[in-house]
């Protein structure tokens, strides 16, 4: 099921602030970038997360649905997960994974771009940009939707 274009997370899922390089969340936002690689992932379950374009950027640019968490060696990530755009070469992958014998894909699912990226720094008391993830709560939620509510799904 759809979280959009209401964007209410379901039961049992939450939600994440997850930052990522400009070039990503623009590969991301086109389409090209279907999976995102992590060397380290949640421990709850997530179900939705909202792209945070680091520096020079530092905007919430995007909500993303996500399909699917694939965890394995990076030969089998990059098996696995190749076909659905993960926007990196086979060389750019492995030295991402330098050191770690298992990480994670995020498979993405639908995109909602957000018409005017969001300063977190409007949404969040003494915001700072997460080194990789951070949960949100449903009150923050909440306030990136609202923020976002006139925005258009795309996929």
């Amino acid at each position: 099921m759809s979280l959009f274009p209401e964007c209410s997370l379901p039961p049992g899922g939450r939600a994440i602030l997850l930052s990522v390089k400009p070039k990503y969340a623009d590969l991301i936002l086109s389409g090209s970038k279907r999976v995102e690689f992590r060397r380290t992932w949640a421990a709850d379950e997530v179900n939705l997360i909202a792209i945070y374009a680091s520096s020079p950027v530092q905007r919430i640019v995007a909500l993303v649905e996500i399909e699917d968490v694939v965890q394995g060696s990076p030969t089998t990530l990059w098996t696995h997960c190749t076909s659905r755009g993960g926007a990196l070469t086979r060389r750019e992958l492995f030295d991402y994974f330098d050191g770690k014998k298992q990480g994670c894909a995020i498979l993405l699912g639908a995109v909602r771009t957000l018409q005017k990226p969001l300063d977190p720094k409007s949404l969040f008391k003494a915001f700072a940009p997460p080194q990789s993830f951070r949960y949100l709560t449903l009150g923050e939620l909440g306030k990136i939707e609202k923020k976002a509510a006139t925005d258009k799904v795309l996929i």
